[in-house]
């Protein structure tokens, strides 16, 4: 038997204060997720006049990445290119789920915690946001 470390409550708000602190700063109105390694949410937070569609798709996000522990950017573009089948693994992974930039895992000695989802900007903005959140813990994102 071995023992793996969990994400508590108390790091997914660290994670998401952190990740507002940076969304403050590029003026973006996001959704923000986290979930634990098994892709169950643990905490979500909408910012005042994000869409709703963004507090769906930050913990689709989140739960994509941390049941592949691999960022949903790297997943959306095997879809765009050579991986196309990829599509399935929402489907299979049941709802939600979703290969759209802005997911990050968090890997500690080859064990996914779980991760953090952002939606509501572009691809690149929400992964700058989740990446600025994983900053909070000493656990970096799984970067590929």
């Amino acid at each position: 038997m071995r023992s793996i470390p969990a994400l508590e409550l108390a790091d997914a708000r660290r994670l998401v204060q952190t990740a507002w602190a940076e969304a403050r700063s590029r003026n973006a109105i996001v959704s923000v997720a986290v979930v634990d390694g098994g892709g169950h949410p643990l905490l979500l937070e909408r910012a005042d006049g994000a869409s709703p569609a963004s507090g769906a798709a930050a913990p689709a996000k989140a739960r994509m990445a941390a049941l592949n522990a691999k960022p949903t950017a790297a997943l959306e573009q095997a879809i765009n290119a050579e991986r196309p089948a990829l599509l399935q693994l929402a489907e299979l992974l049941g709802p939600p789920a979703a290969a759209m930039a802005g997911g990050l895992p968090l890997v500690l000695d080859g064990h996914c915690l779980g991760a953090i989802g952002v939606s509501g900007m572009t691809p690149e903005v929400d992964s700058a946001i989740a990446a600025a959140g994983c900053g909070a813990l000493d656990v970096p994102p799984a970067l590929g």
